[in-house]
């Protein structure tokens, strides 16, 4: 449960009794923020049938505090199970979580068991896994450029090598490749 919580305790000896509050602040009570917006949609959003891929976005924060899910855009020939991941910029997975109950198209959301902490300044990459292809892809989107949604930045192609990023696979593996410095319209929930 996010927000404020009060706690109570109670210290007894054989002398004295102590009724004790306290309290505080979740970490999580922050609003949500993300890079794109609920009604922000691709410019292609089906952009066709392909193998099963990894698709990401690489980012940043102004400020520390944690991941608490990954968002994709969905086009509606966009099947089978999607799996959400962030990693560190070195390829390490620091969430994981499958996508249940997802709508026909537009923006899907899952939400990490436990949220991930992330450092101020530091890049992460977001991903999600699609069996079949038929993602979003927006070519020469972070060419010269990045997406500035504070405290969150999409980066330009090449400040951190590519970005958008894939790598091809049955499975979640780290995307680490680039075509054309594509969005592939992968996003983060972040929360202070």
């Amino acid at each position: 449960m996010n927000g404020l919580h009060c706690i109570w305790s109670r210290l007894v000896s054989s002398h004295l009794a102590i009724l004790v509050s306290a309290s505080i602040l979740s970490p999580l009570a922050a609003t949500a923020a993300s890079i794109w917006s609920d009604t922000t949609v691709p410019g292609i959003v089906d952009y066709g049938p392909d193998s099963a891929v990894e698709l990401g976005v690489k980012f940043r924060t102004d400020s520390g505090g944690y991941i608490t899910g990954i968002r994709f855009y969905k086009s509606s020939a966009n099947s089978g199970t999607h799996v959400g991941n962030l990693w560190s910029a070195t390829g390490k997975r620091l969430g994981t979580a499958t996508f249940t109950g997802e709508s026909a198209s537009g923006w899907q959301q899952v939400n990490f068991s436990t949220p991930v902490y992330i450092t101020a300044n530091t890049v992460y990459v977001a991903s999600y896994h699609a069996n079949a292809g038929h993602y979003s892809d927006d070519q020469n989107y972070f060419a010269g450029k990045g997406v500035d949604s504070q405290p969150l930045h999409a980066l330009p192609d090449g400040v951190s090598g590519f970005n958008g990023v894939y790598a091809y696979g049955s499975a979640s593996s780290f995307p680490s490749q680039g075509w054309n410095a594509s969005n592939y319209w992968v996003d983060v929930i972040f929360q202070q």
